[in-house]
């Protein structure tokens, strides 16, 4: 019998727990067998030297977009498991507006399939709606492996269809992510409502839109008993809306994207298509209020929200580009960046990564402890990391492209085996 993996001399970081300390870890079976300071590895162990870099849980990211099943793109399914991977990922939940729609049982048994030839675990999301504004079949998407159900990034605006949406989907008793906006105030528009967006001429959303968003849905959710995950709050004021609601007892939860945690509205003030994104950027107070929900634990989930999108859909003046950025492989360097320069907890914005989208779904993995599913990711958080310099996975274009951040992934470990490492380590 082939021996375990051994890493030694590591940092190890369990947002579960709360244990932020130096120590080995070894791993055998596919499970962590041992955890802790001075363990010594067995005679037929495949050692690594960490060398004081962190060892955390791999990440779970539940909102990522690819192009399949479906459609064709800049990127195929395999290449975004690959960037996955090389970003520290262990569990991809695909949006449930990946390629054409994860509208039917059908779509999420070819997820599974897909899933058994990946490296890392794989699931997809099942689609609150149709194309053709139907309810989708999400109990039987459920049955089929579904962990949540969706819109997408599509706002619902029939609240008739929504509240049937919510009272069916209760029964099962599965998360409902819904985009919180205003459909009158955010339609058509591609800029947050500032005196810059005035100034450049573009058209805008206020705040409060999310506001007016998060608390409608809030009341269907007081009505039907469902669970709600507000996806992709963005604004100060979306943030009071979900603490109004968290006071009132509701089982709601809420995701923040990784580019609205670094980028403020100032980035896209010289008009370039890479900063055009939905929810557009926010201001700066919104942008700290976001930190401060997510080291608070107001925002339960942070989200790459990857979404590939065609290098000539961005090749168009601001207000025309397909909004969207390639991030998968952004996520530790952007967490590294901010704990670096003190504006969030390293430790905190692991948790909203690893245990905190483990609860939420039920799944066993993202902890370190003894006999948990041996999904981890080493990093060295001190790195320096001029985003996309040394080549990355995705092709796509990137809000981080040229950016100077800090912190790089080593080595990923999904279910016990080594799926990705830099060049040159571990070997």
């Amino acid at each position: 019998m082939s021996g375990g993996i051994f890493i030694s001399g590591a940092r190890l970081i369990d947002p579960a727990s709360g244990r932020d300390a130096q120590g080995d870890l070894r791993i055998e079976n596919g499970v962590i067998d041992a955890i802790g300071p001075g363990l010594s590895p067995d005679a037929d162990d495949q050692v690594i030297e960490a060398d004081g870099a962190v060892l955390g849980p791999a990440l779970i990211d539940i909102g990522a977009r690819a192009a399949e099943p479906g459609r064709s793109g800049i990127e195929n399914l395999d290449t975004t498991i690959r960037a996955a991977a090389a970003g520290g990922v262990g569990t991809l939940v695909l949006s449930s507006s990946s390629g054409a729609g994860l509208t039917r049982p059908e779509d999420i048994d070819w997820i599974s399939y897909r899933a058994l030839q990946a490296p890392i675990r794989l699931l997809g999301a099942a689609r609150t709606h149709t194309g053709a504004g139907e309810m989708a079949e999400i109990g039987l998407m459920l049955r089929a492996g579904a962990p949540l159900v969706s819109d997408g990034g599509e706002l619902i605006a029939d609240t008739r269809f929504l509240r049937n949406l919510l009272s069916y989907a209760s029964a099962f008793d599965a998360w409902v992510g819904l985009t919180a906006e205003d459909l009158h105030l955010s339609d058509g528009t591609v800029a947050h409502e500032s005196a810059m967006a005035v100034r450049l001429g573009l058209s805008a959303r206020p705040g409060i839109s999310q506001r007016l968003g998060v608390e409608r849905l809030a009341a269907l959710a007081e009505l039907t008993g469902a669970r709600i995950l507000f996806e992709r709050l963005t604004t100060a004021d979306g943030l009071d809306a979900m603490k109004a609601a968290r006071k009132r007892g509701l089982d709601v939860a809420a995701s923040a994207p990784l580019t609205h945690l670094l980028f403020n509205e100032v980035d896209m003030g010289g008009l370039d298509p890479a900063y055009r994104l939905d929810p557009p950027l926010r201001s700066e107070s919104d942008r700290q209020a976001l930190l401060t929900a997510i080291a608070d634990g107001l925002i339960d989930v942070i989200v790459s929200d990857h979404t590939p999108v065609a290098l000539e859909a961005k090749a168009n003046p601001f207000s025309d580009a397909a909004p969207g950025s390639s991030s998968l492989e952004a996520l530790i360097p952007v967490l590294c960046t901010l704990d670096a320069d003190g504006q969030l907890p390293l430790t905190a914005g692991l948790k909203a990564l690893t245990s905190n989208p483990a609860e939420l779904l039920g799944l066993p993995q993202g902890r370190l402890e003894e006999g948990a599913p041996a999904d981890l990711v080493l990093f060295d958080p001190q790195a320096p990391n001029v985003y996309g310099k040394d080549g990355l996975e995705s092709p796509a274009p990137s809000a981080f492209s040229g950016r100077r951040l800090q912190g790089r992934v080593l080595m990923s470990v999904v279910d016990g085996a080594m799926v990705s490492s830099r060049p040159g380590f571990a070997e």
